[in-house]
């Protein structure tokens, strides 16, 4: 018995060292578990998803945070460090929403990079838990050489991960590391964005009238850019964007502008929301013409109201 006693004092020892490695310094969870979203909204305490021992285990040094803020009307948090570190998180109302948003990113990355006429090392499909991922230089890493990102979706989750260019002694590729710290936060949110909590919407803008429109305006719901906007374009002119609603939540009015040079070209719009018009002005002179329309709401138990004018076929 006594010769088999410091053997079970080691074992004692060592189990007491792995309880003694949880913390916020840590890899493991905090007391009371990874935070989650609360009533699918993000929330600050997220930022805690990703530790300074999950970077230091990859060889990256994470420098102190400077900032959690979540953005109540995009559902969105952003959690930053020194040096360009960052994490964001995006809970969209449904999976489509979150696909045309991550879609607008990506294409605002390229447009981005190729402004600034910077090397793009793009790859894509690189987490194996997500539905969609890509990384690539960091997009403003201008500031920051040698700066790298990570876009992620899975369902409705949208996650951004952005590494600084300062290695470690013993850091791995900026893709492998970007890799690990997007596997654990969806390991880390098994739910998140898993169910819609919203309602898919489909929205067309038309503008009607022959020759060529100056500009048209029109508002986007991707969350990337606010407008979406085309020059010198033939009309007549169709473009539908995906949206999705939140219970209780008023979205943003459809709106679509239209400007022309000629003040004797008679032009026109209409805007349909799941096949509904909800917005239309005649065909008139002038120059230009907006028509604006409210999107229906989650709870309301109603759909769009119709508009006023509708055009004959």
């Amino acid at each position: 018995m006594r010769r088999g006693l410091p053997a079970v004092l080691t074992l004692v020892f060592v189990l007491a060292g792995c309880r003694l490695t949880g913390g916020a310094d840590e890899a493991g969870p905090p007391a009371g578990g990874w935070p989650q979203p609360a009533g699918n909204r993000v929330t600050t305490q997220m930022c805690g998803l990703l530790t300074k021992a999950d970077y230091s285990k990859l060889g990256h040094v994470l420098r102190p945070s400077m900032s959690s803020t979540v953005n109540d009307g995009t559902n969105t948090l952003d959690c930053s460090y020194q040096s360009v570190d960052a994490m964001s998180l995006t809970l969209r109302p449904t999976a489509e929403a979150a696909r045309s948003y991550f879609a607008a990113d990506l294409a605002d990355h390229k447009q981005q990079l190729a402004s600034g006429h910077r090397a793009s090392v793009l790859a894509k499909d690189v987490v194996a838990l997500a539905d969609d991922s890509w990384f690539d230089n960091w997009t403003a890493g201008t500031a920051e050489q040698g700066a790298h990102e990570i876009r992620v979706r899975r369902g409705a989750l949208v996650l951004s991960i952005t590494l600084n260019g300062k290695r470690g002694k013993k850091e791995g590729d900026p893709r492998s590391v970007l890799t690990n710290l997007a596997d654990l936060v969806l390991r880390r949110l098994p739910h998140a964005g898993t169910k819609d909590t919203g309602t898919n919407h489909k929205v067309q803008y038309e503008v009607i009238g022959l020759g060529r429109a100056t500009s048209i305006w029109w508002q986007d719901f991707t969350g990337v850019q606010s407008a979406g906007s085309v020059e010198n374009t033939r009309m007549p002119w169709i473009r539908t964007v995906s949206m999705a609603t939140s219970p209780g939540t008023t979205p943003d009015e459809a709106v679509v502008h239209v400007q022309t040079t000629s003040t004797t070209t008679k032009i026109g719009c209409l805007i349909l929301v799941d096949g509904e018009p909800v917005a239309a002005e005649r065909p008139q002179t002038g120059g230009d013409v907006e028509c604006r329309g409210q999107i229906p709401e989650d709870d309301s138990g109603s759909g769009a109201q119709p508009a006023a004018y509708r055009p004959v076929a």
